[in-house]
């Protein structure tokens, strides 16, 4: 079954598997206060895990699951500019009770133009790549890297069971081939400042 909300595709099986077990268990006035959470930390606000917590006692899991659900049906439902009819029918095919269906669509109709205006703002910053620092080899720590050099990057907003957050990789590449990557980053840096936007701006 095709769902408008997704985009006239298929819903994930686990966004369906959480609707079912998680969000159904919760009362329809906690779903909407914890849908109300989610919408702060989509906005880039401060993400109250207290709260969430306390909201999620009655479930099996942290709550992670039923935040991160939440966060995609908001998500997808303000991207794809569902109405509020359609959100509240195919989320009740996926198995929401009408209560808890209407709570949802009272968060999404309070907040859906924010919502837009932040992932018009955040449409080329997930996944971003904010630094990238090399980690010189140490003595006191065997880390089986030899012929290797290492790097810290880290990441904004990559998303992780369908919830961004901030994370930390370490990355080894074999130390012939980060002269060949710091040359083709030279490139591409090149071909881009050709086509750089700002520069169009500047000259006209």
């Amino acid at each position: 079954m095709k769902f408008r909300f997704c985009g006239d595709g298929d819903c994930p099986d686990w966004v369906l598997g959480e609707i079912i077990s998680t969000l159904s268990v919760l009362s329809a006035k906690n779903l909407e206060l914890l849908a109300e959470l989610v919408v702060k930390r989509i906005l880039g606000q401060e993400f109250e895990e207290s709260t969430i917590k306390s909201l999620t006692l009655d479930l099996s899991t942290d709550g992670k699951s039923a935040v991160a659900c939440i966060h995609f049906l908001l998500i997808n439902a303000s991207r794809h500019a569902v109405t509020e009819t359609v959100f509240s029918e195919e989320i009740q095919q996926l198995g929401l009770p009408k209560e808890h269906a209407a709570a949802m669509c009272r968060v999404l109709a309070a907040n859906v133009t924010a919502i837009r205006q932040r992932l018009q703002d955040k449409a080329f910053k997930i996944n971003e790549l904010t630094s990238v620092r090399y980690m010189p080899p140490s003595p006191d720590t065997s880390d089986n890297t030899v012929g290797c050099a290492k790097f810290e990057l880290k990441i904004s907003q990559e998303l992780i069971d369908g919830l961004p957050q901030d994370t930390t990789h370490v990355l080894n590449i074999e130390r012939p081939n980060v002269r060949a990557l710091l040359e083709e980053l030279k490139e591409v840096r090149s071909t881009l400042q050709k086509y750089s936007w700002r520069k169009d701006k500047k000259d006209g």
